[in-house]
């Protein structure tokens, strides 16, 4: 299950990513090439992408251990002080993303019952755009607890050393 998901993330990224690509593109040539496709709109549509897409990415860097992190410490350690280290990191990275999933959420839901939208030509739901946050959080949170259970119940020091790149 956790392959579907990842290809499903990265899939989804992808989508995003090519989804801004072809709108920011057909803003250009409306703005440069003819008067006749002026997508007005795109600038800020583009963003709101970029930014789902992005939080999205947040959740396959904790599978994939990729958040930049001061590790130079860590590297030197042996596995089994690297273990206790990485279930501190994992214990602090999920209560602080269980709180970005429980605050993002009263943001998104408050614009949501407020209506509130953006003050330009899209009047886009500000709440699909404040959505990216506990969304990407949750899935994160769930990442942060597989990781944590994976390093307190199935550690295994060949797996899952903080490699020190002199390999």
């Amino acid at each position: 299950m956790l392959d579907a998901w990842d290809r499903l993330e990265r899939w989804l990224i992808g989508l995003l990513g090519g989804l801004a690509l072809c709108i920011y593109l057909t803003q250009i040539v409306g703005r440069y090439l003819t008067t006749e496709i002026d997508f007005s709109a795109g600038e800020e549509l583009t963003i709101y992408v970029v930014i789902w897409a992005t939080f999205l990415t947040a959740s396959l860097l904790v599978r994939e251990d990729g958040h930049v992190r001061a590790d130079l410490l860590l590297r030197m350690m042996r596995p089994e002080r690297q273990r206790w280290l990485e279930i501190a990191n994992c214990g602090i990275a999920l209560g602080f993303c269980l709180a970005l999933t429980w605050y993002g959420w009263l943001v998104s839901s408050d614009s949501y019952d407020l209506g509130e939208r953006s003050n330009t030509v899209l009047s886009f739901p500000m709440w699909v755009y404040y959505a990216a946050l506990p969304f990407s959080a949750a899935l994160m949170s769930i990442r942060y607890a597989r990781r944590l259970w994976q390093f307190c119940f199935a550690f295994d020091p060949a797996t899952m050393e903080v490699h020190s790149g002199r390999e």
